[in-house]
């Protein structure tokens, strides 16, 4: 017997546990958790994941009927509504019903002064009832049903179209029809100005207190109210008079009916019309579900780009200023899926009623656009509403969703944009809001960002490098150039950095700051960095094939790249192409790149075992290598130049680097220094034992051309040091 697990939300605890024992009677029932208020109720549906939940109607926050509609509108579960008997109670319990909570109790009933077990019985058989309904408007299995129901009136509706005039061979399976969709059949003749009724079989009316024996030789304005007789009449004479079939709806006490009339001739003269009417009813909430899935999200149950283009064409046709909102979660898609997509679907959930709760006093109305993307329309009245608004949202966003064992944090990206200030064109509104939230996310996430022309321009020239970039491979526009990077106390060059540059014949030379980001986002950087690497390698060994000293190449590794399963099979194939032994190519990774230890240690080991150099690049930027450095297989330390410039007047950045030194010499893990510029910053890093450096004093980034005459270069001082 499966166990009902059960959510208790009442502000006061003795309710709390009076309701708690109640279900503590029956075996069946589990109490998972206690809720103080709606807010609460609706997080603790989130974490706990309750079959079944009992919710008070007043309480202090959020009342129980608002939380009632949230919940079923995010989060559908069963709900028994319980509350003291007032007047206001008793309104209460007709709308907790419309909005679909399964039953209502009164606690005056339920908790005498004397016990009533009997009415204890009831209450949880009751619950039990709830659960086997599991009924909600928004359950797509109902539409199976409704499927059904609308097909098998489709049949008994063409039956009587395709039948012949001769009805009565027909009698037997017309009338099982009848039987079998509760339908009624009548036949009428017109008499003069009235529409007299001759048959009437069937009982789909006997709930509104009309029976046979009311209907035959009676009036059709006799029989049924004057609007619905009105309406009527109008289709029975169509269909008498042009003696041609015709059907139509009704609307009758809340249920719809469809009704086809066919005229029945004698000789060629009409002498009745046949009438068939069947219940419509489910089939009509089919269609609004069908309509409201047509509109909504099925997730979240928030109105969707379609409600939310016709809700902006409305306001700008009303000249209603407004400002749109664009929300993306950022690293949303990490968590989706780290965690599974079904936590990620409560999460949107979680988001999606704390985006609608934000601004239950403001006209603001909350769409679903995206995987993780929301659009917020508010009419607002200046931008430190706005600015108020968004503090809102983030303050509210940034709050921790529980969910099983999980603590989960998310943050927001905002973009704005504004009608009639930056556009009055739907889609453009929505559009610039869009890329004022990628500028947000640029900027590190958790922002809120106004369009602006500015950043209008950097997204036309995003976009442009972009389009660009797609072809700049095959077009061969990149080349490679390389600095040398020097033993002081040699003064020998024991290795190059090679730095991709890209040279477009459209936008003129492109700064890899501008360029990798794209690449990376895109997905470019894999076959970029591949290029690299193979003509990176093809360069030195080619070097050494002309007698040049044999030297490392360090090569920088992309993220992407770095967590590519297939990437140490790709360098074995290139070094195996071009010749090049491994321990002459130098692989430059980041700090930010070893995040997830296992497989970075996984990876590094992979390179280490294949005699390939590491260096980590940019040390000291970042935050998680100084804890697992010794575990690494790292060759190089390259310190980052921010630390080095201007090193001899920065005495704060002169200990980090002597720290940094002495860390590695210790770990017996070699030292590279890089922007070294000046004599008196070399000065001190020799002071400090670094003898391997990188920098503008001893050469910028150059063509593979002018590589030999470097070598000459440090050839010659070599000389020209040791004669002196």
């Amino acid at each position: 017997m499966r166990t009902i697990r059960v959510l208790i939300v009442d502000d006061s605890i003795v309710m709390r546990n009076m309701i708690a024992k109640l279900f503590d009677q029956d075996p069946q029932f589990r109490v998972v958790g206690f809720a103080v208020n709606g807010i609460n109720a609706l997080d603790k549906i989130v974490e706990l994941q309750p079959d079944l939940v009992t919710l008070d109607i007043e309480m202090p926050e959020m009342d129980g009927l608002t939380a009632l509609n949230q919940i079923m509108t995010f989060h559908p579960v069963p709900v028994i509504m319980l509350s003291s008997y007032t007047e206001e109670g008793s309104n209460a319990a007709m709308k907790a019903l419309e909005y679909g909570a399964m039953d209502f109790f009164q606690k005056e009933t339920l908790f005498q002064s004397t016990r009533n077990i009997l009415m204890e019985e009831e209450f949880l058989l009751r619950c039990k009832t709830a659960m086997n309904k599991k009924v909600f408007l928004r359950n797509e299995t109902n539409m199976l049903g409704n499927e059904q129901s609308v097909k098998s009136h489709i049949e008994m509706l063409t039956f009587l179209l395709k039948m012949e005039e001769d009805l009565f061979q027909f009698q037997k399976e017309l009338h099982q029809k009848i039987s079998q969709q509760n339908g009624l059949l009548i036949k009428f003749r017109k008499d003069q100005d009235e529409f007299i009724y001759t048959t009437w079989q069937g009982c789909l009316f006997d709930r509104m207190g009309i029976k046979e024996k009311h209907a035959i030789g009676k009036d059709l304005h006799a029989i049924f109210p004057p609007y619905m007789a009105n309406h009527m009449e109008q289709y029975y004479e169509f269909a008498w008079s042009r003696e041609e079939v015709v059907d139509f709806e009704t609307e009758w006490h809340g249920y719809y009916f469809l009704t086809v009339l066919r005229p029945i001739k004698d000789n060629g003269v009409i002498r009745e019309v046949i009438s068939l009417t069947v219940d419509i009813t489910e089939s009509r909430s089919m269609e609004e579900r069908i309509r409201y899935l047509v509109l909504h999200d099925s997730v979240t149950g928030l109105p969707n780009r379609q409600v939310l283009t016709k809700w902006m064409e409305d306001a700008i046709f009303h000249k209603e200023c407004f400002a749109v909102l664009f929300v993306n979660l950022d690293q949303f898609k990490l968590v989706n899926e780290t965690l599974g997509h079904d936590i990620g679907d409560r999460i949107l959930q979680v988001i999606a009623r704390r985006l609608k709760n934000s601004f239950l006093t403001q006209n603001l109305n909350v769409f679903r656009v995206g995987s993780d993307e929301f659009i917020g329309l508010v009419k607002h009245k200046s931008k430190n509403e706005l600015d108020a608004y968004t503090q809102n949202i983030t303050k509210s966003i940034n709050q921790p969703i529980r969910i099983k064992e999980h603590e989960i944090y998310m943050s927001p990206s905002i973009g704005i944009s504004q009608f009639p200030e930056d556009d009055q064109d739907p889609e453009t509104l929505v559009r610039f809001a869009d890329i004022a939230m990628d500028y947000a996310k640029e900027l590190g996430g958790n922002q809120v960002q106004f369009f602006s022309p500015h950043i209008y321009a950097k997204t036309v020239r995003r976009m442009m490098l972009e389009k660009h970039l797609r072809k700049a491979l095959e077009k061969n526009e990149f080349v490679l150039m390389y600095q040398p990077q020097v033993n002081v106390i040699a003064n020998e060059i024991v290795g190059f950095e090679s730095l991709i540059r890209w040279d477009s014949p459209q936008l003129g030379r492109v700064s890899p700051l501008e360029f990798i980001p794209i690449a990376e986002e895109t997905g470019l950087i894999y076959s970029i960095g591949k290029w690299v690497i193979e003509k990176a390698c093809a360069q030195n060994k080619h070097w050494q094939n002309l007698g040049l000293p044999k030297v490392s190449m360090a090569v920088n590794l992309s993220s992407k790249q770095f967590y590519d399963r297939s990437l140490c099979e790709q360098i074995a194939n290139i070094l195996q192409v071009t010749g090049l032994e491994p321990q002459y190519l130098e692989l430059e990774i980041t700090e930010s790149m070893t995040m997830d230890v296992q497989v970075a240690l996984a990876t590094l080991n992979s390179f280490n075992n294949m005699g390939l150099q590491i260096a980590m690049d940019d040390f000291g930027t970042g935050y998680s290598s100084l804890s697992y450095l010794k575990e690494f297989p790292i060759h190089h330390l390259k310190i980052d130049q921010s630390f080095v410039k201007d090193i001899s007047v920065n005495p704060t950045h002169a200990a980090i680097v002597n720290t940094i030194i002495t860390l590695a010499r210790n770990l017996k893990i070699n030292v590279i220094a890089e922007g070294v510029e000046n004599e008196a910053d070399l000065k001190v890093l020799q002071d400090f034992q670094c003898d391997t450096v990188q920098g503008y004093l001893f050469g910028r980034p150059v063509g593979a051309s002018e590589v030999p005459e470097i070598f000459a270069k440090f050839a010659r001082e070599s000389v020209q040091s040791s004669d002196a």
